[in-house]
């Protein structure tokens, strides 16, 4: 769902307008009434364009609970809210989590949220022992939503992680207990009821907690072809809406030269992390990244501009396979070579490497 968030100018997307316009309409609210008390432009509301300020929605939100309640409606408006979702211009969203063959695979969607639906709404997922969580937060780290403002919207959040779930596993259910920050209201039992969970309140974190087991269990219906050209459609997707990412400059100072010159001369070391190219420099790791602290450079920076130097390099030396330039840089699978080439250059390497081929040249 969208979330509040200031300063009061700034704009998130609205993709879930529908989903707003659905829901009301099940609470018998005129939603249009309160899109127009607050400013929004109905003509300017198509979901694949349409932005929002998070302290209108905010009130919009406050005011169909008001609504909903002056009504006598039955229904709790963010659990309405969070059933009615749906991914109606997200669909490569949908097909991905639908043909997932683990939960822990589909939860990879999550990853999604910000950039897609609200760059202020995070999910995290968090395992310990045989218990894992979903943790959900409103707002940036520095700055989270207040209970007081985000409660509703949380439950919508929630009530979508049951939905989607319960459609995956079919015969059981995922969540076992939820914790929220906010204090119980006069529709806690009703949520805890259609969510079938311990409802917690009060607590020092808002989270979905269930089985760890349930996320290796395989879900009938995986379709793995369709599964992957889904996740990498969403994958281009979120680069085309995202300006290509700066990689950082070559340094000129002695020790990132070196390490550099190492890293181009044994591309093995790539993968092998600070402590093997800190063994080869002949270095306490502490002492390397303490010195390259000094001089206002980090590990992380200069593997990912080597990576990116040698992976244009690769790609555009034919015949070579982007699984196996994927490896040789140290990427644990093609899927995360394919998401940081698509940061550093807003493509994906396969698209880099057919520009690249000289002309007349066949596979």
């Amino acid at each position: 769902m969208t979330s509040p968030q200031p300063p009061a100018d700034q704009t998130v997307p609205f993709v879930t307008v529908t989903n707003w316009i659905r829901a009301a309409r099940r609470c018998g609210i005129d939603i249009e009434a309160l899109f127009l008390a607050e400013g929004v432009d109905i003509t300017q509301l198509h979901p694949s364009t349409a932005t929002i300020r998070p302290v209108a929605v905010t009130r919009i939100m406050h005011r169909c609970l008001s609504e909903a309640r002056r009504l006598g409606c039955p229904h709790h408006f963010p659990i309405v809210l969070g059933d009615t979702f749906a991914f109606e211009y997200l669909s490569d969203v949908e097909t991905f989590i639908t043909t997932s063959a683990t939960l822990r695979d589909a939860a990879r969607a999550l990853t999604w949220i910000p950039p897609l639906v609200n760059p202020l709404l995070t999910f995290d997922l968090q395992e310990f022992g045989d218990r894992a969580r979903i943790v959900l937060r409103l707002g940036q780290a520095t700055e989270p939503v207040p209970p007081e403002e985000s409660w509703p919207f949380l439950e919508a959040a929630f009530t979508t992680l049951v939905k989607f779930s319960k459609t995956l596993l079919t015969d059981v259910t995922l969540a076992g207990r939820l914790t929220l920050r906010h204090g119980a209201h006069e529709h806690s039992a009703h949520l805890a009821s259609h969510l079938q969970v311990e409802l917690e309140h009060d607590a020092p974190i808002d989270a979905l907690w269930f089985d760890r087991a349930l996320l290796d269990r395989p879900l009938i219906g995986a379709l793995p072809g369709l599964h992957e050209v889904a996740a990498q459609r969403i994958t281009e997707e979120i680069a085309r809406r995202a300006p290509p990412a700066e990689v950082s400059q070559p340094s000129h100072h002695p020790l990132v030269r070196q390490i550099e010159q190492t890293y181009l001369a044994r591309p093995a070391l790539l993968g092998e992390g600070l402590a093997a190219l800190a063994s080869e420099l002949g270095l306490h790791p502490r002492t390397l990244q303490r010195r390259l602290r000094d001089a206002g450079d980090s590990h992380s920076a200069i593997l990912d501009r080597v990576r990116f130097h040698l992976a244009r390099q690769w790609l555009s030396t034919p015949p070579v396979q982007i699984e196996s330039v994927a490896l040789r840089l140290g990427f644990a699978d093609r899927r995360s070579f394919t998401q940081a080439f698509i940061r550093w250059t807003g493509v994906p390497p396969r698209r880099y490497q057919a520009a690249s081929r000289p002309s007349g040249h066949d596979d």
